[in-house]
């Protein structure tokens, strides 16, 4: 356990440091270009959504759950994912035409075309960086994906303010994959020029082709945000959206990218070594909604307040859609570890059907949404409807490969729920007080006041109901400190 919560801090501390990276260039991005720029490049993105699928291929996650990794397994993922990554450049490339007339905008050519360039350098990022994750070397991993983000950053923003609209997004993306490839490559301990290989092809193929189909339908499904809403609804819609689902995102992606990246390393080494899985599925669990139910919740309550901190007042129309995806957030989190579980005992098949079942239902009811509503507000609620369907399914499917200990799950997230509630009140009489309908940002000194003391109320919530938190080193070290 010690090396999976180092890995858990380090890749902690990676994901806070890129969230403010991120959230810094969404700041300044937000000045600099307009929300029709933005949703150029918004939509640039869902058009090659399954290519970005491709482009992997499920080999990441293949490397890091072989039980026995050989230098051929190794060569011919690489050799694969060469192969891909050049096919997709070319289609990418030269389709980019047809898909900037299709939504009649011309800007999307560019866009696409320098997009495009990201398949060719990816292929170097995937094998360096699935390697250092199945040896959990998180503490690398760290100064690889910072110095990477910081590179593409500046770039970003020194295109954008040169006037390059929505292509300065799409060069910033290029610059951070080939600092990622090169720092990578530099942070391995064998840093030995592997040539291409196809004798492993089989075993690669038969695992990618399962990870490939799930991850297509489900680029599919989610990256009709953009897709149907930027063609019924306008490309100012897809930025609205955008905006209210990234306050969600600061958690659901950002925050879970780091538990995701160290959850299906750490399943796979306790399947390896014989160990419960589904144990540590629920202690995990656990923990996750100690954190992410009382975050969505202010995200919710003081939605006015960050939409107007992060990015500005021409955005405003983002807020009522943001308690919208924050819910659909905090169910989703119950389901969000059963992919890595299933992918690290060899269950993908399961994740496969799942996919299958689910994304074509959110594709439904997003589409039904934009064409029959015509509202930005009725595609949240899509969104939200179709979270909450698939919470249960998925427990269900995964119960039939690794029985769900309902009454254990029942018993650990039950004071994550008591922690939320007791967080969450005062920030929400104090919003009442203000009344719901308020033009104007609550002042900063109150504001930030709120957040301080429900932060204080959320670390005494877990001793006081006793959440398996309070038991951590960590959590302990704090309260000798504060005790003395």
């Amino acid at each position: 356990m010690t090396s999976v919560r180092r890995a858990l801090a380090f890749s902690f501390i990676e994901r806070y440091l890129l969230i403010m990276i991120s959230l810094l260039s969404n700041i300044l991005l937000a000045r600099l270009l307009t929300p029709k720029e933005i949703g150029v490049y918004s939509v640039s993105l869902a058009v090659i959504g399954i290519a970005q699928v491709l482009r992997d291929f499920g080999i990441g996650n293949f490397l890091i759950q072989e039980k026995n990794l050989t230098e051929a397994h190794i060569r011919t993922a690489f050799g694969i994912s060469l192969l891909i990554g050049s096919a997709l450049f070319l289609i990418i490339y030269f389709a980019a035409p047809f898909a900037a007339r299709f939504y009649g905008e011309e800007q999307m050519l560019k866009t696409l075309q320098i997009s495009s360039l990201n398949f060719f350098t990816l292929p170097f990022c995937t094998i360096s960086l699935a390697l250092l994750r199945r040896e959990m070397a998180f503490k690398q991993l760290l100064w690889v994906n910072l110095i990477a983000a910081t590179f593409g950053f500046l770039v970003t923003i020194g295109f954008a303010y040169s006037g390059f609209g929505p292509n300065s997004m799409a060069i910033g993306a290029v610059a951070t994959n080939i600092a990622t490839g090169i720092t990578a490559w530099l942070a391995r301990t064998n840093r030995q020029l592997l040539l291409p290989n196809f004798s492993e092809w089989r075993v690669v193929l038969n695992f990618g082709g399962q990870n490939t189909l799930a991850g297509i339908i489900t680029s599919i499904s989610m990256d009709a945000n953009d897709l149907i809403v930027g063609k019924f609804l306008g490309f100012q819609s897809v930025a609205i959206l955008s905006r209210a689902q990234g306050l969600m995102n600061l958690f659901h992606r950002d925050v879970m990218g780091a538990v995701r990246g160290v959850a299906l390393p750490a399943f796979s080494n306790t399947h390896r070594s014989g160990g419960d899985t589904e144990l540590a599925h629920i202690q995990s669990l656990a923990n996750l909604t100690a954190f992410s139910w009382s975050f969505y919740g202010i995200m919710s309550i003081y939605s006015f307040e960050f939409i107007r901190l992060l990015f500005g007042s021409q955005w405003d129309a983002a807020v009522a859609l943001v308690p919208i995806f924050c819910l659909a957030g905090a169910i989703s989190n119950l389901n969000s570890l059963i992919p890595a579980q299933l992918t690290a005992t060899g269950n993908i098949k399961v994740i496969t059907k799942a996919e299958i079942m689910l994304q074509p239902m959110r594709l439904v009811f997003i589409t039904a949404a934009a064409i029959l509503f015509q509202s930005a507000t009725a595609c949240a609620i899509a969104y939200l409807l179709s979270a909450s369907v698939a919470m249960p399914i998925f427990f269900i499917l995964k119960n039939k490969a690794i029985p769900n200990n309902m009454a254990q799950i029942k018993r650990h997230l039950t004071p994550s729920f008591y922690i939320a509630l007791s967080t969450l009140s005062l920030p929400l009489v104090h919003v009442l007080a203000f009344g719901l309908d308020r033009k104007i940002p609550i002042d900063s000194i109150y504001f930030f006041g709120v957040l301080f003391l429900s932060a204080v109320i959320w670390f005494v919530s877990i001793k006081l109901f006793d959440h398996p938190l309070c038991r951590e080193k960590i959590y302990l070290k704090i309260v000798d400190y504060f005790a003395k």
